[in-house]
C-alpha cells in the first residue's frame, strides 16, 4: 500500500533536496543538510510599539509553507505576537503528497504515513492521524482498498485528487485569514511559488484581507514592492519555472513600476545565484545527493537584476536549507529558510526605518 504521489509536475524541487522527504518518510532527520547559519536566534516578543513615534516599520517574512496547516496557523497567530505592520507569505503554498486512508471491510482504517504502516482502530485514531498529515503539509484521501488499487494505476486521477486537495486547503486558509484578520491593521501579502499550479491564483485573489502581490507592484508605508513567483529551471519541471532569459524579461517588465529604488523591494521567490541564500546539496544525474557537497542553484537573472538596480531589499525563499542574509552592494537580501515538514514556521522580522535596515531577527516556532 503506497502513498499516492502526485505527478512529476507537482512532486518536486523547492527545497532542492529530495532526501529531506526520504528522511521524513523514514521518521529521521539523519543526514539532512543544514546549510549555513547566519546570526540565527529565536525571537522574543518585545513590548508593543508606541504609535506615532517615527517611520519605523516591522515586516514579517515567511516562505515555503508547502501546505502545512500548522505553519499557516502559526503565521496568522504570529502577526499579533510579533506586533508587525506588514507580513508576506511568498510561495510555495502547495503541499507535495496525498496519503490514502483506506477503510477496511471490518470498519477499521489503515494507512502508510512517514514510512510506517498504521492501523487505525476507531474514528478518534483517524482524526488524530489526519491532523498529523495536515500539520506537515501533506493531504489525505479517504478511500477503500478497491479504489486505492485502481488509483495506483491511474496517474491522471491521482493528479486530479491532488489538485483538488491543494484548492481545498488553500481556500480554508483564505477563509481563516479573512476571519482572523478582518479587524486587524496589519497588511498581509501572499504570492505563489514555482511549485504552485497556475489555477490557484484566483483563490488568493478572492481574499478580503490578503493581497495577491504576484506579477505586480504594491505599495505600503512608502515602500514599493514587485513580486514574481517564477524560478529558473529545476530538475522537476515545476509549474512556474522558465529559462533565465524569460525570468530576466519578467523582472525587467516589473522594475519600471518602482519609482524610487532606495525604497524598492524585490520579492522574488528564487534567490540570487552565488550567495548565502541559494546553497543546496549537489544532485547527480540519477538524482542522488553527494553528502556534504553544496552548490549554488539560485537564479543568475535575479542576481544580475539586484546588482543592476540595487533595490533597498530582496526577499527570497525556494531553497529551504539556505537560511541567511547578506548585502549585495546596497541591497540587503534574506532567505528565512523553511522547515515546514517539521511543523516549524521559519521567518524573519525586519525592522525598517526609511532607507535604513535597522535590524533583522530570524524566528522559529
Amino acid at each position: 500500500m503506497a502513498i499516492l504521489r502526485c505527478s512529476s509536475s507537482f512532486f518536486h524541487y523547492s527545497c532542492a533536496h529530495p532526501d529531506t522527504h526520504r528522511n521524513l518518510f523514514h521518521g529521521s532527520d539523519e543526514g539532512k543538510p543544514q546549510g549555513r547559519q547566519h546570526g540565527t536566534f529565536k525571537y522574543q516578543a518585545r513590548n508593543a510599539r508606541v504609535e506615532g513615534l517615527g517611520p519605523e516599520m516591522r515586516l514579517f517574512f515567511v516562505t515555503d509553507v508547502h501546505g502545512s496547516e500548522l505553519c499557516f496557523r502559526k503565521f496568522i497567530s504570529a502577526l499579533d505576537i510579533y506586533k508587525v505592520d506588514v507580513a508576506i507569505v511568498l510561495g510555495d503554498l502547495s503541499g507535495k503528497m496525498v496519503v490514502p486512508i483506506i477503510k477496511r471491510s471490518d470498519g477499521k482504517h489503515e494507512c502508510n504515513f512517514l514510512g510506517h504502516y498504521m492501523l487505525l482502530e476507531d474514528d478518534a485514531a483517524v482524526k488524530d492521524v489526519l491532523k498529523k498529515i495536515a500539520a506537515i503539509g501533506f493531504y489525505h484521501y479517504l478511500t477503500d482498498q478497491q479504489e486505492a488499487e485502481r488509483l495506483s494505476k491511474d496517474k491522471p486521477a491521482v493528479d486530479r485528487i491532488f489538485f483538488d486537495e491543494i484548492v481545498k486547503r488553500l481556500k480554508s486558509w483564505i477563509d481563516l485569514a479573512d476571519e482572523k484578520l478582518n479587524d486587524k491593521k496589519v497588511r498581509v501579502f501572499m504570492a505563489p511559488g514555482n511549485d504552485d499550479p497556475l489555477d490557484i491564483d484566483k483563490i488568493v485573489h478572492s481574499s478580503k484581507t490578503i493581497v495577491n502581490c504576484d506579477g505586480r507592484m504594491v505599495e505600503f508605508n512608502g515602500y514599493e514592492m514587485i513580486t514574481t513567483s517564477y524560478s529558473n529551471p529545476t530538475p522537476w519541471d515545476t509549474p512556474r519555472e522558465c529559462s533565465e532569459e524569460d525570468l530576466a524579461k519578467r523582472i525587467d517588465a516589473l522594475v519600471p513600476q518602482i519609482k524610487d529604488m532606495s525604497k524598492g523591494i524585490f520579492n522574488f521567490h528564487v534567490p540570487p545565484y552565488g550567495t548565502a541564500l541559494d546553497l543546496a546539496p549537489y544532485l547527480s544525474k540519477d538524482m542522488r545527493q553527494s553528502a556534504g557537497q553544496m552548490i549554488h542553484v539560485g537564479s543568475k537573472s535575479v542576481a544580475a537584476a539586484i546588482s543592476k538596480y540595487q533595490p533597498f531589499l530582496g526577499l527570497h525563499g525556494h531553497i529551504h536549507e539556505s537560511k541567511g542574509v547578506q548585502y549585495m552592494g546596497k541591497t540587503f537580501v534574506c532567505n528565512p529558510g523553511s522547515e515546514y515538514g517539521e511543523g516549524l514556521l521559519k521567518g524573519v522580522i525586519l525592522t525598517l526605518d526609511g532607507t535604513k535596515m535597522k535590524s533583522y531577527v530570524f524566528t522559529s516556532g
